[in-house]
């Protein structure tokens, strides 16, 4: 007998809102229908490639910008007409206000009785999936291209420009349309969907071990849940056609210098290649994992990592910009008009590339200001090295310390009487670790903080907490294991509302479209991802501590 499994939280609303019983009487006749794709008719490779510029960039064979025109007012034109803008990269469409726009890919468009595939269009209602219609041929796709006219005879949304297309333009679109997220993506087996998770050299071992304990816990988790026992509660979207793929969790530990780790990522997906990357962590720089991904077109979703790359990429999205991100904020307060700013800001930092690059980030924010940046660069904790670094420091000067725990706790240690007027620290590099601080220290600091604080911060993790004792995990660092925790759950809905269409194009879209709609049980206040956004959480506090060690805001969420 097969255990009935502890329940996942999912990061959405109970499925009462999302599904609905009229809906449910009519998925006995979807259910029966077989999800083996159209067979994809031969191509020119060379219409294929004139097909992508019109879908993807508006630009047609002839070189001539691609040209559109909704409700025959609005004229679109090049890359505000290309297909892509509404229908997404992946071709599976997406969600515009509150009209969904639909596949239009050629297993879509092209599909009859026996081999019609499914897609949800929009994840606050599971009714919303794709409709049966009769198979679209060149001359109906181009009917509906040009006059806005669907394969039924109805007139298409208003939302559809209608587009001057020649016979040769169609035939091109036409052509890529046949082959676009036609094969599923790499890593994506008949019974297996493999993931891996990637983790640096300079991770502390024991935030490494149970990130990767958490991981292995939620996709056994998830592999036994979707086993068909008698007794089970299954929810409608259980019902609708798909392959159970158990999920597979592949380890990358890198090791060596980071100009060594392309090398390693490239083996290791030589010999496992992967759905996507999901979490992972970084204490250094994830510079050479975004180049990978970026090749392998890849997805890495939500790594904790102190400095993303500056680089936008479409396949990697992240919490926040770190300790960039701090930077701005900083910069902004210390820029209000209506605060005092101190004249000189001594920056304390480690020779890393985190430490340099928060450093470089506030100082370039902060140019043309009044206030004059100073950098110091920490070699070595021993005391009469720092009493040295903070020579001439004064109580009309500010401190902005780029350190981690231990560094913090020796600066306070060896630092002179002469405390300077303000101690600003780095949240994302203090590791919620502030009880170095000292008595005389305790009213100068403050914290800029990139989480959510209080009773809000505490609801967020007490499913985590509570999932972490169930499952006999400790808990090490709050933040980062809410971070993992929020991970899995975005990604079990994500494959659960993809159904079979695992395109790691659509993966991504996805995860932009989904984000934001459910509860949060991150450390961050909100998360969102607008289309082609790298960064989902955009702000920060200035934070003090008060008289029991605990963080208070001093500012509203402030987003540079």
């Amino acid at each position: 007998m097969i255990p009935q499994p502890a329940i996942f939280p999912s990061t959405h609303q109970e499925p009462s809102v999302f599904f609905s019983s009229r809906w449910l009487l009519g998925l006995g006749l979807l259910v029966l229908t077989s999800m083996a794709y159209a067979e994809i008719p031969a191509v020119n490779s060379e219409e294929v490639a004139l097909g992508r510029r019109i879908y993807m960039e508006g630009i047609l064979p002839s070189g001539e910008p691609l040209k559109g025109m909704r409700q025959n007012v609005v004229q679109l034109e090049g890359a505000t007409a290309a297909c892509e803008t509404c229908h997404r990269r992946s071709g599976i469409g997406s969600l515009e206000a509150n009209i969904s726009v639909k596949p239009i890919t050629g297993a879509f468009l092209f599909a009859t009785d026996d081999n019609r595939p499914m897609a949800l269009l929009d994840t606050r209602a599971a009714n919303d999936i794709t409709k049966p219609h009769a198979p679209y041929t060149e001359a109906s796709l181009a009917k509906a291209i040009r006059e806005g006219i669907n394969v039924s005879g109805r007139q298409m949304n208003i939302l559809m420009p209608h587009y001057a297309l020649s016979d040769k333009d169609i035939k091109a679109l036409t052509a890529y349309l046949r082959q676009l997220s036609s094969e599923l993506s790499p890593g994506v087996g008949e019974d297996t969907l493999q993931f891996a998770t990637i983790i640096t050299p300079d991770v502390d071992p024991k935030k490494a071990e149970v990130m990767v304990r958490m991981m292995h816990v939620a996709f056994d988790q998830r592999n036994v849940s979707q086993q068909v026992y008698s007794g089970r509660m299954r929810s409608p979207l259980d019902l609708l056609p798909r392959k159970l793929r158990n999920w597979q969790l592949k380890v990358w530990q890198l090791t060596g210098a980071p100009e060594t780790w392309a090398a390693q990522l490239a083996e290791n997906y030589r010999r496992n290649p992967v759905f996507a990357v999901i979490s992972g962590v970084s204490n250094s720089t994830w510079e050479p994992v975004s180049q990978f991904c970026e090749q392998e077109k890849l997805p890495c979703l939500l790594p904790s990592v102190p400095l993303p790359p500056t680089k936008s990429s479409f396949y990697l999205r992240y919490f926040s910009r770190g300790v960039a991100l701090e930077a701005d904020v900083l910069a902004t307060q210390l820029r209000n008009k209506e605060i005092k700013s101190p004249q000189r800001l001594l920056q304390i930092y480690r020779n890393t590339e985190v430490g340099h690059g928060a450093a470089q980030k506030l100082s370039e924010d902060l140019k043309g200001s009044d206030v004059k940046v100073e950098d110091r660069i920490l070699a070595s904790t021993k005391p009469a090295d720092i009493k040295a670094l903070l020579k001439g420091v004064s109580s009309q000067d500010a401190v902005m310390l780029w350190l981690n725990p231990a560094d913090l706790a020796a600066v306070n240690k060896a630092a002179p009487k002469q405390v300077p007027a303000v101690v600003y620290i780095s949240g994302f590099l203090a590791d919620e670790d502030y009880s170095f601080v000292s008595k005389a220290w305790k009213s100068h600091v403050r914290v800029v903080y990139p989480y959510e604080l209080g009773e809000k911060r505490q609801k967020n993790a007490d499913k985590m907490k509570q999932w972490l004792k169930t499952w006999q995990l400790p808990l090490v660092d709050e933040p980062f294991q809410n971070e993992v925790f929020f991970d899995l759950l975005l990604i079990t809905d994500l494959s659960s509302q993809m159904l079979d269409n695992f395109y790691r194009d659509y993966l991504v879209e996805r995860t932009e479209d989904m984000l934001s709609i459910g509860s949060n049980v991150s450390a961050y206040p909100y998360l969102s991802l607008s289309r082609n956004q790298g960064f989902a959480s955009k702000g920060a506090y200035i934070a003090h501590l008060d008289a029991k060690g605990e963080l208070v805001a001093d500012t509203e969420w402030l987003t540079p």
